[in-house]
């Protein structure tokens, strides 16, 4: 319902009309199915809406629907079993974050600022690695029905995500590698108002200003107590990130990238993304069970291992 909402304020403002150049294989024009695909198609795939935005490069076989749906079945139990074994891991690593309804933050008080930073970094990053395999999970899923099941073209559902631990720089990261599903909506809700008054610089933070809030919205579905400024401040921090990114190629003439551009990357992800992982244990969200989890059998090997490392880290300090 928020895309469909989100587009039908867009659709208010167009100039000119919108055209469909990809369809499912031997179909046939439909007025009604072009509707429902426009409205539900989420990254306008095979639109003329969405040109300009980045597609990750296909790399599952194509030469079959059999082939291809076999692989996207693959992917969905193999990141639905990572996803399952992230959730174990970082329930068992933060137990008063995982077991008090209210949530917790990750950050414990009673070790040392590094080791406290250390700690909640591994946490940060589990939790990274657990969005990534649930978007895959989650996609793969609904590929296999429209494909297996509705008959689409594999064309219309191509990649989501591309490895996005191998961002050379923030920019990269945001616009290429992570998942481009809510992009569109969060251009026309903060990039396109804010860049008419602060222009470029309004474009990208308007852009994060809006994702902030989109994402403190489904963290209230949790915690309504939740402070809006965790999320507004660390997708603010990404902007600035993009903001420095574009100010050092003005003043050296040199994108960010490489490996020195990963380090950078990779450390300013990990400082904000402290801070985002933080808001969503505060407000509970590591407490909510998963089927995914409930149903590893790894579950006790997971605990027992992450509990005594997560000891260890109280013993030295």
């Amino acid at each position: 319902m928020f895309i469909v909402a989100i587009r039908t304020l867009e659709w208010a403002f167009l100039k000119e009309p919108l055209k469909r150049h990809l369809r499912p294989a031997n179909s046939t024009p439909s007025l009604v199915m072009d509707a429902l695909d426009l409205a539900t198609n989420i990254r306008g795939i095979g639109w003329s809406w969405s040109k300009g935005a980045y597609v990750p490069p296909e790399t599952r076989p194509t030469s079959s629907r059999s082939a291809f749906c076999s692989y996207v079945l693959l992917s969905t139990l193999v990141h639905g079993f990572i996803c399952g074994i992230l959730h174990i891991a970082l329930q068992a690593f933060a137990p008063e974050v995982s077991t008090v309804p209210g949530g917790g933050t990750i950050f414990d008080a009673s070790l040392p600022p590094l080791i406290r930073y250390v700690r909640s970094s591994i946490i940060a990053v589990a939790a990274a690695f657990g969005i990534y395999s649930i978007l895959q999970f989650s996609y793969s899923v609904c590929t296999l029905i429209g494909v297996a099941v509705f008959r689409q073209d594999p064309a219309q559902w191509p990649p989501v995500i591309q490895a996005p631990w191998l961002a050379t720089s923030v920019r990269d990261f945001w616009s290429r590698r992570w998942h481009q599903l809510f992009r569109r909506s969060f251009i026309v809700l903060g990039g396109w108002p804010l860049s008419i008054l602060f222009g470029h610089f309004g474009y990208i933070f308007g852009s994060f200003l809006a994702s902030g809030i989109f994402h403190h919205a489904i963290v209230l579905m949790f915690n309504g107590s939740t402070e809006i400024w965790c999320m507004l401040f660390s997708f603010g921090m990404m902007a600035a990130g993009i903001v420095l990114e574009g100010a050092f190629m003005s003043l050296t003439g040199r994108r960010v990238g490489g490996w020195k551009g990963w380090l950078w990357t990779m450390a300013w992800l990990l400082v904000w993304g402290n801070l985002m992982v933080d808001g969503n244990a505060r407000a509970g969200m590591m407490v909510s069970p998963s089927m995914l989890d409930s149903a590893s059998p790894a579950r006790a090997v997971i605990e027992r291992y992450v509990s005594v490392f997560d000891k260890w880290l109280h013993t030295i300090a």
